[in-house]
């Protein structure tokens, strides 16, 4: 019961079964045809159980693995591999069909290749989660042929495997070299001149050639019979926190990925920064009346702490309340601290309905909003008009643009610092916004 189960007739054996009834019809007409046709379909059906001797005289006759990582990076390529051993004596066709997790929504996940006998083939291909959570995988399953293809025999290998799709790891070890260095290779060289001397004391030194003569320690050269310097480094320590917004607006989709979640890749990759910069990072997630957050720190274990806390990271679709959020980071957060908020803002009215809040945030913290710019719409006002819809579609576009505009010049003009991001430049203009803070000696 279980080889009927598993084997299954061929599209070429069809197609000749097909010719030979055509063939057995002609037979009427010319008589002589019978004998050969009745001789060629016994030879294929001779053919056909010598196949499916070959196919089912071995238990074990094609193994199979899947090879995946057991954490898979949101929004990222994430690589699979598929490791295929032929243990027949002669060569065989394959067609291996993937079941990977319904997420993907691909039930496409087909391969077709030769093994030739005793062969181990790999096969590599992709997948690019766009949500966080468990992902499962499910079976195996490999259907062989030998000789002329007439028949199949099926394997299904059993491959449950739950993975976890966790914030964009990949692209926080991308953009690692961004702590030592304003610099990404996408957008080249920037450096921001750092303004005023660096005021944390490291050590005394001797002169050099090209040393600041400002910097000369008296005492030492005084002591030592030689010009010695004091030398100093970077503030550290500085409280960092990533102030998340996880309700309405934050649920807007680019590249099939929400705001919410390209934020989340983006507060993972700078927390990086942050920590190898020796600043302090924290993580406040908030919506209406959730809030939860993780006290900024640079102990060993911090970042896998701000890791799992945006992995599980549920969002909401009620409106933000900026009151409880200011309540909230001032029982949380006594001392100053560098506030970089992410969020975003359907229209100026909403905005404004929130800039009391934001102005006392700002008043005792440094507070950088990061607001998100709709480039779909911008793509859609560099198309061509060709009829009145277009007209309409432009305006409205433009329409939206302008109050994106005028969301950053209200914000400024009450001196809160703010960045209009594109989402996939979101990462590399938040670190260079931390970093030239950090170079103008403001936090």
């Amino acid at each position: 019961m279980r080889i009927l189960k598993d084997t299954y007739l061929s599209r070429r054996f069809f197609l000749i079964l097909m010719l030979g009834i055509f063939a057995f019809v002609m037979a009427y007409v010319f008589p002589l045809l019978f004998i050969w046709v009745a001789g060629t379909l016994l030879t294929v059906l001779l053919l056909l159980f010598v196949e499916l001797f070959e196919l089912y005289k071995r238990v074990d006759g094609i193994d199979a693995l899947r090879v995946v990582a057991d954490k898979l990076s949101n929004g990222e390529e994430n690589p699979v591999c598929l490791v295929l051993r032929n243990r027949y004596p002669v060569s065989t066709c394959l067609r291996v069909i993937d079941e990977i997790p319904v997420e993907f929504q691909n039930r496409n996940v087909l391969f077709r290749l030769k093994v030739n006998a005793g062969e181990q083939r790999e096969i590599h291909y992709t997948l690019r989660p766009t949500k966080r959570g468990s992902y499962n995988f499910g079976k195996i399953l490999v259907f062989v042929s030998v000789r002329f293809g007439l028949v199949e025999r099926r394997y299904s290998f059993r491959a449950d495997q739950d993975v976890a799709v966790y914030p964009s790891f990949m692209m926080m070890h991308r953009y690692e070299l961004m702590a030592y260095g304003n610099y990404h290779p996408e957008n080249g060289g920037i450096r921001t001149r750092a303004l005023g001397g660096n005021m944390a004391f490291e050590q005394i030194k001797p002169y050099v050639t090209g040393d600041d003569p400002r910097t000369v320690n008296w005492k030492a050269t005084a002591k030592y019979n030689h010009l010695m310097v004091n030398t100093y480094t970077e503030e550290r320590s500085q409280q960092i926190y990533c102030l998340v917004d996880k309700g309405r607006t934050m649920q807007s989709p680019f590249n099939n990925m929400t705001m919410l979640d390209h934020a989340i890749n983006t507060v993972l990759t700078l927390s990086n920064i942050i920590l190898k910069k020796g600043d302090r990072a924290g993580l406040i997630t908030f919506s209406n009346n959730s809030r939860n957050c993780v006290k900024a720190d640079n102990r060993v274990g911090q970042l896998n702490r701000i890791s799992e806390a945006l992995y599980r990271l549920e969002t909401h679709y009620q409106e933000t309340d900026f009151e409880k959020l200011y309540v909230s980071v001032n029982r949380q957060i006594p001392t100053r601290s560098l506030l970089i908020l992410f969020t975003n803002f359907d229209t100026v009215s909403g905005l404004r309905r929130h800039l009391p809040a934001l102005q006392r945030l700002a008043a005792r913290h440094l507070v950088l909003v990061i607001l998100f710019e709709n480039s779909e719409l911008n793509k859609a006002l560099e198309r061509p008009v060709h009829n009145l819809k277009d007209a309409y579609f432009e305006t409205i576009a433009a329409g939206f643009a302008t109050e994106k505009r005028q969301m950053v010049r209200e914000l400024s003009q009450l001196g809160i610092r703010v960045i209009l991001s594109k989402p996939e430049s979101l990462t590399v203009n938040s670190i260079n916004s931390y970093l030239n803070l950090k170079e103008r000696k403001l936090i």
